[in-house]
């Protein structure tokens, strides 16, 4: 899919209405922000296992800790397809599925449960043994260019092509490349794709502020948010129809200040979007949950 900003210049472009100049961009991504998180949500209550949703983690278990962070890309807190553990350390592709069990059984059933932002084993585990976790991860939040590295540091980070105040639109900045991949990752010992965020402090005449630098190159972009991109990963079959969402949000913005986004899609609309993943080949190939006994020997 096309960058955010070329998305909402031909919904600017499209639109036949006087006010279109009093529409800033930062209203205009706020406004894509909230269509992307819509249709983001409708796709996934049709089919929360597509390929697109789904990924998988890999921990190690450490002796005596129980609590073990969960990926900054979940979807939500409760966003596990599955946990399971490999007795044998590693040296087999065969995990067996936790229960999902809860805070009161701590302790006393073998599973797991999320507390906050991490995973809680019980009983507390005493060997290293191997975690494998599919989750429903989110897509990056859509962002426009805020600009172009020209040099860095540690701590700054100088930009050209540069837009003021986006502290005021969030304490965190993505670096990005001309296609939108998230360049500020790392790799961690389980080969996880690990994305680190970069809080900024300051934005002033085209110097950032931030607490780190990691993924920065120059040439490379930088966008607005925790976990952002310039590019929507939404299929390309999205596009139309969220350009035309944004032409409905600028249009009636005139006449209604707090629109819905579910206002912004007729019927055919709306069906057609859930079409695109109402089927997927993942379905059939997701082997049944059954009890741990007719795994072992």
């Amino acid at each position: 899919m096309r960058r955010l900003e070329l998305l909402i210049n031909e919904a600017r472009l499209s639109t036949n209405t006087t006010d279109i100049a009093s529409v800033s961009p930062a209203l205009l991504q706020g406004y894509m922000n909230r269509i992307h998180s819509y249709v983001e949500d409708l796709m996934f209550l049709v089919n929360d296992e597509n390929d697109l949703f789904i990924s998988d983690w890999y921990f190690t278990l450490v002796s005596g800790q129980d609590e073990y962070p969960l990926p900054i890309n979940i979807y939500a807190k409760s966003s596990i397809d599955n946990l399971a553990i490999s007795f044998l350390n590693g040296l087999s592709n065969t995990y067996l599925p936790l229960k999902k069990t809860s805070r009161k059984q701590q302790g006393f059933t073998f599973g797991y449960f999320v507390r906050e932002d991490k995973i809680v084993l019980t009983p507390r585990p005493t060997s290293p043994l191997s975690m494998k976790m599919a989750y429903v991860r989110k897509l990056p939040t859509p962002s426009v260019r805020i600009g172009k590295i020209t040099s860095f540091t540690s701590t700054q980070i100088v930009l050209s092509g540069y837009v003021p105040n986006i502290s005021a639109l969030d304490d965190f900045i993505c670096i990005v490349d001309a296609n939108g991949s998230v360049l500020n990752k790392t790799v961690d010992a389980n080969n996880n794709v690990v994305y680190v965020p970069i809080a900024l402090s300051d934005d002033t005449a085209g110097t950032l502020t931030v607490d780190a630098s990691i993924g920065a190159v120059n040439g490379a972009y930088v966008v607005s948010g925790k976990y952002a991109s310039s590019h929507m990963q939404l299929p390309l079959e999205c596009e139309k129809y969220l350009i035309t969402a944004l032409e409905r949000m600028i249009q009636y913005r005139q006449s209604s200040p707090d629109i819905k986004v579910s206002m912004l899609f007729t019927e055919d609309e709306m069906n057609t979007i859930k079409e695109v993943f109402a089927d997927n080949s993942y379905d059939d190939a997701k082997p049944p949950v059954t009890e741990w006994q007719e795994w072992l020997p």
